[in-house]
């Protein structure tokens, strides 16, 4: 079997020739994703590549790749594979300037800077990044998000035990112990989630992601490091060790996970990928402009990272409800085929459009004013409600969905018409999202809707703002109907907003 490969599909170098990783930005937002640019350099020549924020646990500094395949690096030559411990008042950060080599680019160069006796190792902060904040790609997005822990799953905690409740919004994949272990040891480790935490607050203020070394306990390492006269530069950190979780078992729930029963029915449909007839796998390609990415590829199931625990816990899942089991097939089994392009995102698991972590804020981080700004005003008294968990808002204009149509622009036909949705987050894991569009005194109503598939939330929003513009300010009835869109929609009134967050919240469970 022939070893798929996942290459960079802007991979700039001729084939065979071997390029050396020598720079990765600082993330930056860009086009409503979290990107980075990764500078590679061979036979004098200097490439800037722009990648999704995801691809970095495959990016090793000072390593080379061939061909654009990411799975696979090859560390210069020189250096060795060494166990560093750190200790929290033995290290110092250190930045400056930097100028990135066969370029006129410059970005900052943040380290920190760990003492060992007479000698001191340069351990990059990206590097803390993805060896130990972030591990996997969910704790990568969520980096950016501040206090959106609550959005994926709620937590009990006893004597001896954690208990998780995932929501839908939380990928069923990251239920697998590996990413249970690691989400578990930074939840219970206190300074871990502070520093965690603080990420987002520095970043959505700044843009910068910078943080200091906050970590009360010793952590141990294993890295492949550069060496030079006063001790050497981490260039990979290859495993994370003596990791302590404070509890002995680990139980949780979600929704997806429930008891499955045989059935003898025959399945409804079946699944194909069209492949080639040669039946090799085609190579996947990582296209930057793809908004999002399939469930079912991970970039971070690619590192080799290991992360070793101390008497790790026992996992328990709680399992809900049941669904049916069909294995065979019948003459009425129906087939469909899909032709797979190979093309792939790294960005965060979602729908047709990534809009989590990108677009989402925090409500109490939102400033804006006029009719949109009264609406926010609603949605901070509603989140006073013991009811309401978490309310979070993504906002924009309807030019996104259509720049020619009347309706995405006020009535200067120049100002573009704003919109927001508030995502509000009930106990216990019930999702309601509320859209408020700018209605310059149009009889326009708040529309609320009840989203089966979260994780496709995006792809909702598209349809529903699109079918407004195209009925020229009107919800188009038929057309969410026709969607399987379960929503209500709210006259606005002339009272204040507490009667009006009163109002929506009684919609809502009515």
């Amino acid at each position: 079997m022939i070893e798929q490969q996942v290459k960079l599909d802007n991979w700039p170098f001729k084939k065979g020739e071997q390029a050396q990783l020598i720079w990765i930005s600082s993330p930056f937002r860009y086009d409503k994703k979290i990107m980075i640019y990764a500078y590679f350099r061979t036979k004098g020549k200097t490439e800037k590549l722009l990648v999704d924020w995801g691809t970095l646990p495959a990016l090793a500094i000072q390593h080379y790749y061939m061909d654009g395949d990411i799975r696979k690096s090859v560390p210069p030559q020189g250096t060795d594979e060494v166990d560093i411990t750190i200790y929290p008042n033995m290290v110092n950060i250190h930045e400056k300037e930097w100028e990135i080599y066969g370029t006129d680019d410059k970005d900052i160069s943040r380290n920190f800077i760990i003492k060992q006796g007479n000698r001191s190792h340069i351990l990059p902060l990206i590097e803390v990044v993805r060896s130990i904040l972030a591990p996997n790609r969910f704790l990568l997005y969520r980096l950016f998000e501040a206090n959106s822990f609550p959005l994926y799953f709620i937590e009990d905690y006893e004597q001896s035990k954690i208990h998780l409740d995932f929501t839908s919004q939380y990928h069923r994949k990251y239920t697998q112990s590996s990413f249970l272990y690691q989400l578990v040891w930074l939840l219970t480790n206190q300074d871990l989630r502070n520093g965690f935490e603080n990420v987002a607050y520095t970043f959505n203020n700044t843009g910068i992601l910078n943080f200091g070394w906050s970590f009360r306990q010793p952590i141990t390492i294993k890295a492949i490091v550069k060496p030079n006269s006063t001790g050497g530069t981490v260039i990979r950190v290859v495993s994370v060790k003596n990791k302590r979780i404070p509890y002995s078992e680990i139980t949780f729930g979600h929704p997806e996970v429930v008891q499955s029963e045989k059935s003898n029915e025959p399945k409804k449909y079946t699944l194909h990928t069209k492949k080639n007839l040669n039946g090799q796998q085609d190579d996947l390609l990582l296209d930057e402009v793809v908004e999002g990415t399939t469930d079912d590829f991970d970039i971070i199931e690619m590192d080799n990272q290991q992360h070793e625990y101390i008497k790790p816990p026992k996992i328990t899942k709680i399992r809900k409800g049941a669904n049916k089991k069909r294995e065979f097939e019948d003459e009425n089994t129906k087939k469909q085929f899909i032709n797979d392009e190979g093309k792939r995102s790294t960005a965060d698991v979602g729908g047709n459009q990534v809009t989590r972590g990108l677009e989402q804020q925090s409500l109490m981080d939102i400033q804006i004013g006029g009719e949109l700004g009264e609406f926010i005003k609603v949605m901070r008294v509603l989140q006073d409600f013991h009811e309401v968990q978490s309310i979070n808002i993504i906002r924009g204009s309807l030019k996104e969905f259509s720049s020619m149509k009347r309706f995405a622009y006020l009535s200067d036909s120049v100002t573009e018409r704003k919109y927001v949705c508030a995502e509000i987050v009930l106990y216990p894991n019930t999702i309601v999202n509320v859209i408020e569009v700018e209605r310059e005194d149009r009889a326009l109503s708040t529309f609320i809707c009840f989203l089966k598939d979260q994780k496709n939330k995006s792809y909702y929003f598209r349809q529903i703002l699109n079918g407004l513009i195209e009925n020229n300010g009107t919800w188009n009835k038929e057309q969410l109907f026709f969607n399987n869109i379960n929503f209500l929609t709210l006259r606005h009134g002339k009272r204040n907003i507490e009667h009006r967050a009163n109002k929506i919240f009684r919609k809502i469970f009515t």
